[in-house]
This record gives C-alpha cells, structure tokens and sequence, in this order.
C-alpha cells in the first residue's frame, strides 16, 4: 500500500538542469534587482526622507548582509527550485512556506512586471526621446514624449508589447537567457557609472545651467533653478537622526532582492559558493551605486535644490519638466548626446530584461508549487528539449500583463500603486522573516541561529517602517488592508488546494515530508 501512495508524490527529476555558473548567478541576481529602476528609487525618493545617504547605508547594509547570509545558507543546504519555499515548508510549516513564497512571486511577477511595463516607458523610452529631441533640437520628438507621458492607454499597450515579447524568452532555454544577461548587465553597470562619474565630475554651475536650457527649450521656463528653489517647499534635514534612519527602507527597494538566485539553487552550479558570492557580491555592488548616485546628486545639484525638485515633481506634479530621475539628469548635465542616449538606452535594455528576468522566476516558483500539488500537475511540466517550463512561462506572463492593466488603467491605478508599496513589506515579512525563523527553529549551529535572530529583529523594524515612513510606505488604512488581503488570500490558495487533494485521496502532509527530486 505504501508505495502507490508515496507514487503520487515523487518524481524522479525536476527537469531542470544545473546550467549557471557563478557569473550567471550573479548577472542575474542584479537583472531581477532592476539594477537601473532601483538607482533612479533610490536617487528620486532619497531626498524626499532626506538624510546623509553614507549614514543611512549603514543600518540596510548590515541588515541585508545578515539576511543574505541567512539565504546563502538555505541556498547552499537545499540547493532546489525555490530553495527558501522548500526549507521553510518541511521545517517550519507547510503554509508559511508557501506564503512566504508566494508573497515574493505576488509581488516579483504581476505587481513589479506591470510597474516595468509602465516604467520602461517613463525612466526609458520618454527620457530618451527628450534627449534626442533635445540635443537635435527636434521639438517633434520632445512633443512624441510628451505625448506618451500624457496618454496612459499608450503606455498601457506599448508596456503589453514589451512584456509578452520579453516573457516568452526564456522559453528558449537558458543559453538564449543567459546570453542576454551577459549584454544588459554589463551595459546597465556601465550605465551607472557613467553617470555616477558625471555627477562627480560636471561642475555645480554647469549642470544648473545645462538643466536651465533645457526647461527653456522643453516648458520655455527661463530659470528653473530660480523656480525651484523659491518654492515653498521645506527640505528635511541632512543630518537629522530620524531621517537618515527612514532611508533605510528607502535602500530596502533594492536590497530585498539581493536574494534572488536562492529561488533558481535547483539551476546553479556548485551553489555553496555560487550563492554567497551571488547574493552578497550583488549587495556590494549596489549598495556602491545606490549611495553614490543619491550622494553625488546632492553634491553636483545641491542638497536643496534636489529635495526641491524631486517634492514638486513627485509629490505636487508641478515640475515644468518630466520627472527628473537619474538618466534625464545627468543626460542633460552631460552635455553629451552619446552620453544621454546611452543612458536611456541602458535603462531600456536593463528593464527589458527584468520582464525576461521576472517571467524565468516566476516560472520556477510555480513548478515547486505544481511539484507538491498547490498548483495544477500542467503548471510543472518541463520541456526536455530546452528544460525550461513552459506552461508556467506562459502563466507568468499573463499574471504580468493582468498587473500592467492594473497598474494603468485609471479606475484602479491608484489601489495598484499603493499595492506597490506593500509589495516589498511583504517580501519583508514573507519570505525573509519566515525564512530566518525556520532556520532559528530548526538549526543546531549557534552562529547561524544568532545570524537569524538578528535578521528577524531588522526585518520586523524595517518592514514597521516601510508602512509608516509617509515618503515611501502605504500608511494608510487601505494599505494595510491591501497587505493582509493579499496574505489572507495566499493562505486561502493554500487550504483550498489542501482540501481539494485530500478529497482526491492525496495525504499534502506526506508530500512536505519529502524533499522534491533535482
């Protein structure tokens, strides 16, 4: 009797195969980052919460080295397909693990694909229009950006296109992704230190008196600089504690997905040092970026006018010129068209390959959650030409596209934005808090365990902050709701399919028992 039932939950191979090496991890820990989208968050939101950006690394820093060590370890231990959803299921509790990391796949797939799809109009395509135009003093290509900004059905459909072509690539297997990686990566790193070195470089006076041209030429404003900084508008302080504190969540953007390839372990070589460097090595590099791009801001446009600028674009929309985030600014600071074009290209190409980036992980989440029945047994089937999921590809797509409609339509883009802020509070709590307390429960070593209750302590704080600070979280009723909504309905998934197996005969307490198959 007992091996007709254990039949039902064991397979002899996932189908997937361990092509990544520890450069692959890493280029594609910082392509589902959002390398570029998280720098320009960072550099946009940063003087909102004001503070020392060098003074407010530190509490992210320390905070995500412990959580990465956390997740380097789970990595290495279960080195499978959703690494974090496996450990957690079989030693903490079969639905923490899989809330935990269906959070991470709610908030990954449909809430931050459908942001692409709008953002790579806003931080690509409209900026990189505007700086041809600009430089080529072709008005019609500034009034074609403007054009788009200013029709969300555009954005919506231009958005679609991109993530249905952009998805589907990785159903040609890992070669073809891979390959992509090694162009956009490298491209968008290039990218931020372009324009980190420009901001470091271009004098005070010249990028005022570059950005002063432009708004003459693109909003026939004379002195922008004159606007901007005899507005009304109150700069939070530099040095306050309480402000370089509140930048940590700002950080948090980025930081919380320094822990991508814990998610594809089942895909990389030799992962007891693939993840470590992967995940840790891809903190380093950002934490680099983030800080210098935020603090060089400051230091070639001036502390005021920045915080300024960024209130009355971002939060009052009366900014003459379109929001200024990072490739705009230092593409007219330049001086440069090469220089311009590529940043908003770089931008282009590196979101494009969060769509690709998002549909790959979202497809290995969904064949762990097919493999121990959550999911339809279709949702796991693996190609064994290309060794890649297929139908669950496909799925990731449509749930992008349900989360670009969301995110564009007017009637519900305003509960879909806040639904972005919560999103990483809950990749906050789920899967990293949960994470860190299976492993406080279920590990001897007295290190890891001190390593976890640390993690624990930061994640909790970070994420009270994250849906208090009025610059960055959803402090609202209606955000709190979206947050334990969208919860509350992954542990429905989870019971529902538990009660539909159980009256087909098939026992989900034997199936967590087990470890799924490589």
């Amino acid at each position: 009797m007992s091996n007709p039932k254990r039949s039902v939950f064991l397979r002899e191979s996932s189908g997937l195969v361990r092509e990544f090496g520890i450069l692959d991890a890493l280029w594609f820990n910082i392509a589902l980052l959002g390398l570029l989208f998280s720098t320009y968050y960072v550099a946009s939101t940063g003087p909102l919460v004001g503070g020392s950006p060098l003074l407010g690394l530190l509490l992210p820093l320390i905070g995500f080295f412990l959580v990465g060590l956390v997740f380097s370890y789970i990595g290495s231990k279960v080195p499978r397909v959703a690494a974090d959803y496996v450990y957690v299921s079989r030693n903490l509790h079969p639905a923490l693990g899989f809330v935990g990391n269906a959070g991470y796949f709610l908030a990954t797939v449909p809430l931050f694909m459908g942001i692409t799809g709008i953002t790579l109009q806003t931080f690509g395509l409209i900026p990189l229009l505007t700086i041809l135009g600009y430089y080529t003093h072709n008005t019609s290509l500034i009034s074609l950006g403007s054009t788009i900004d200013s029709n969300t059905y555009l954005i919506m459909a231009i958005g679609a296109i991109e993530i249905i072509i952009m998805s589907l690539i990785p159903i040609f297997g890992n070669k073809i992704y891979k390959a992509l990686q090694w162009i956009a990566i490298p491209l968008a790193l290039i990218a931020a230190i372009g324009m980190i070195i420009v901001e470091a470089v271009v004098p005070t006076q010249v990028a005022i008196s570059r950005l002063n041209n432009f708004a003459l030429m693109y909003a026939n404003v004379s002195n922008l600089y004159h606007n901007v900084t005899s507005s009304n508008v109150t700069v939070p302080a530099y040095y306050n504690l309480y402000n370089i504190i509140s930048l940590n969540p700002v950080y948090v953007v980025g930081f919380s997905y320094i822990i991508n390839t814990v998610y594809i372990a089942g895909e990389v070589r030799n992962p007891k040092r693939s993840m470590p460097f992967s995940i840790l090595g891809t903190l380093l590099i950002t934490g680099f970026i983030f800080t210098a791009a935020l603090a060089l801001e400051y230091y070639q446009l001036g502390y005021s006018f920045t915080a300024k600028m960024m209130y009355l674009s971002i939060v009052q929309g009366t900014l003459p010129i379109p929001t200024p985030y990072l490739d705009l600014i230092e593409g007219i600071a330049s001086g440069n068209v090469i220089l311009g074009i590529l940043f908003a290209l770089a931008s282009i190409i590196q979101l494009l390959m969060y769509l690709a980036a998002a549909s790959f992980v979202g497809s290995r989440l969904l064949l762990s959650y097919a493999m121990d029945r959550i999911m339809p047994a279709f949702v796991g089937d693996v190609s064994e030409k290309r060794h890649v999921p297929i139908k669950a590809i496909i799925l990731s797509m449509i749930a992008g596209l349900i989360g670009l409609i969301l995110f564009s339509l007017p009637v519900t883009s305003a509960g879909a934005f806040l639904l972005s802020s919560v999103a990483v509070a809950i990749l906050m709590l789920f899967p990293m808090a949960v994470v860190s307390a299976a492993v406080l429960k279920s590990e001897k070593d007295s290190k890891i365990q001190v390593v976890a209750a640390l993690a624990i302590i930061y994640l909790i704080y970070t994420f009270y902050q994250y849906l208090t600070v009025p610059a960055i979280g959803a402090d609202s009723v209606v955000g709190y709701a979206i947050l334990a909504g969208s919860i509350a309905v992954l542990f429905a998934i989870f019971y529902t399919a538990k009660f539909i197996r159980s009256r087909q005969g098939i026992d989900f307490d034997l199936i967590f028992k087990e470890i799924p198959p490589e």
